[in-house]
């Protein structure tokens, strides 16, 4: 069972092995963006890249008709529990198009973030939201620039880039 505990910027999970490759424990959304992210999908269907511990998920399926959810770790697939209006991808190529927005949170390095905003702008319909997290770190921020998407930031812990797609 995974139990969340709070941690400095959102939350974290003690049995979290963390992300591949990195060893690093995942953290979430805290519950002031969990609270923002949850209002701007109202009534939409969401393409979420980086399922994490499924904090921000369970959020925005509150909200959202549909989640969308994609998250490489098998770690992810075996111990995060998501609500029944959320669909959990392994690979983005197999998410549908057309979709209301986006919300990207994923691995957090420039050329990754950039692929994650490629990837949103192949899925999510033209007008489409799209909100990044940890918009404060420089390769998320870098990213977003690399990307030309005009973002609004929402001053978090952590950052929220509020736009759309084009």
């Amino acid at each position: 069972m995974m139990i969340l505990v709070p941690a400095g910027n959102g939350w974290m999970c003690e049995s979290d092995p963390g992300e591949p490759g990195l060893g690093v424990k995942r953290w979430s959304i805290n519950d002031t963006e969990a609270r923002l992210v949850s209002e701007l999908f109202r009534g939409l269907t969401v393409l979420e890249i980086g399922t994490g511990l499924g904090v921000s998920t369970r959020a925005i399926a509150k909200k959202a008709n549909w989640v969308h959810t994609v998250d490489i770790d098998p770690w992810v697939a075996e111990n995060v529990v998501l609500p029944p209006n959320v669909f959990f991808y392994r690979d983005i190529k197999d998410v549908p198009g057309g979709l209301d927005a986006a919300f990207i949170d994923g691995y957090h390095n420039r050329k990754q973030c950039v692929k994650d905003i490629r990837d949103a702008r192949r899925v999510v319909k033209p007008g489409g939201l799209i909100i990044l997290h940890d918009a404060l770190m420089k390769p998320i921020h870098q990213a977003i620039i690399d990307s030309k998407i005009e973002c609004t930031l929402i001053h978090t812990v952590c950052g929220l880039a509020v736009g759309w797609i084009e």
